[in-house]
């Protein structure tokens, strides 16, 4: 019987991840499509932020795998590639703010975030985001995973 499952066409987002215990990939991250966002797909954030323990991703050999959510530190992608998410909005602040992980490494890249009124503190920042922060690194985006995040400077 052939496989006629249909599959929903997914868009290539290429990544290198850290994971916990230091080892680096590069992976492709497949984002779904959604006509309701500007680029017609799911950002990468979005797919970051879901419920899921483990992630679907394609491997640089060409063959799949799943990866555990729980054990990614950081992941890289081009600023300005699939999965970045569109560029400033009004009200946007920028700090250049330094991440020191648990792991003794630090991030240090540009903060993009939008104040709200009464929560314009750097706690509140970081209270309010989700599972990842996103940081500007030069032409790359870095997702970092709050759980592994020991210290902030700025």
């Amino acid at each position: 019987m052939p496989d006629s499952i249909p599959r929903r066409t997914t868009t290539p987002c290429a990544a290198s991840v850290q994971l916990s215990g230091g080892a680096r990939l590069d992976v492709t991250f497949w984002l779904l499509p959604d006509a309701q966002r500007d680029p017609g797909f799911t950002p990468l954030r979005v797919l970051l932020e879901e419920d899921r323990r483990f992630l679907p991703v394609g491997l640089a050999d060409g063959s799949s795998g799943l990866l555990s959510r729980d054990a990614l530190v950081t992941i890289e992608i081009d600023a300005d590639g699939p999965g970045a998410e569109p560029g400033l909005v009004e009200g946007t602040t920028l700090d250049l703010v330094t991440l020191h992980l648990v792991s003794g490494q630090d991030v240090s890249g540009i903060l993009r975030s939008t104040a709200i009124e009464g929560h314009a503190r750097m706690s509140d920042v970081f209270n309010s985001v989700g599972r990842f922060v996103v940081i500007g690194l030069g032409t790359r985006l870095v997702f970092v995973a709050t759980a592994h995040i020991a210290r902030v400077s700025f």
